[in-house]
């Protein structure tokens, strides 16, 4: 079945991509300290919104089963291959360099892989001792969202779009006061913004997206003024709470106001950045190693924060970018050949 794809979707998804990166920047790196961090985390919950909105958008619509075997084949499957990919790394570079410190990691050793460790990577929560892995925590909330979401789009179709909307934010904050198991949480808190993509993408006017602006301000701002906090973030996104939640649906909403007002322009960079996406999601642990390693070697001692921000950022896009021309075709390569043997037997 043929389908237009809306194509500023695209744009906003490559966009958050580049987020995330800079976000990673700021996090991994150091580079600046509060407010700066806690202002930026509003990554994850544009990326669950755009996973909504292009369920949204897509035009066709699959099964419960069919949509799970395509989330294990697209995202479990180059998980897999990145993580025989980045093990390998760390072994090559720690018999090659000895102290890998000075490259961002520690040392790694094929003998730290026990049965624990390959269950986790199998279950797609971790690459333990990888460098720079803790962007992985994602991978959990977002199979489970995502493999599961056929049974909301039949729940939506059958009630009123706010009252299912209304009943996800109620779960996530009975979910929030029952428990602090980190991965229910997220599930509950990222289902929101999922959803939020499916029932609002292109369906909400300027007027609730500024009440709503308006609304989780004032409730930000109460939360403060009776001696809550909203510094660092940090805090309030592992497990996720309803500040967190706030803050998410302010960005977003605030954001979408701003860049609502003109078109993205197509570009084959956002295309790159739109194709292979989940690609450089994965792979930016190299581009974290090249990034320090540059770093350490060159303008390691400069000392103004901003310029720090800039010339790594610049520079993780850059690399992120071209490591991706080497590895996008090498996970394409072991899929299609993962997929003919599949076919075989």
């Amino acid at each position: 079945m043929c389908f237009i794809r809306d194509r500023q979707l695209d744009h906003y998804r490559a966009l958050m991509m580049m987020h995330v990166i800079i976000a990673h920047v700021m996090y991994w790196l150091c580079d600046v300290g509060e407010p700066w961090l806690s202002f930026i985390l509003f990554a994850m919950a544009g990326t669950f919104f755009i996973a909504g909105a292009s369920v949204a958008v897509a035009g066709h619509r699959r099964g419960l089963w069919a949509t799970v075997l395509n989330r294990l084949w697209r995202v479990a499957m180059p998980f897999y291959i990145y993580a025989v990919v980045i093990i390998a790394f760390g072994i090559v570079m720690t018999a090659l360099v000895g102290d890998t410190r000075s490259l961002g990691f520690k040392p790694l050793d094929i003998g730290d892989y026990g049965w624990e460790e390959v269950l986790q990577i199998l279950l797609c929560q971790d690459v333990p001792g990888a460098p720079y892995h803790a962007h992985l925590w994602f991978l959990q909330p977002y199979l489970i969202l995502s493999c599961t979401f056929p049974l909301q789009v039949k729940a939506i179709g059958r009630c009123n779009r706010h009252v299912y909307m209304a009943a996800c934010v109620g779960l996530f904050l009975v979910v929030q006061a029952v428990t602090r198991h980190e991965l229910l949480r997220e599930v509950a808190c990222y289902n929101v913004f999922m959803v939020a993509g499916y029932l609002y993408y292109r369906r909400a006017g300027v007027l609730p997206r500024v009440a709503l602006c308006l609304c989780v301000a004032a409730a930000i701002v109460v939360h403060v003024a009776t001696g809550g906090n909203f510094c660092p973030m940090q805090s309030h996104k592992f497990p996720p709470d309803w500040v967190f939640a706030a803050y998410g649906a302010f960005a977003l909403s605030a954001v979408s106001l701003l860049l609502g007002r003109f078109e993205i322009p197509a570009s084959r960079f956002l295309g790159v950045w739109n194709k292979r996406g989940f690609n450089i999601y994965l792979y930016q642990s190299l581009v974290f190693v090249g990034v320090f390693a540059i770093r350490y070697r060159t303008y390691m001692s400069l000392s103004i924060p901003l310029a720090l921000l800039l010339i790594d950022s610049v520079l993780a896009i850059l690399l992120a970018t071209a490591l991706s021309m080497l590895t996008y075709p090498i996970e394409r390569a072991v899929m299609r050949l993962l997929g003919e043997k599949a076919k075989r037997h």
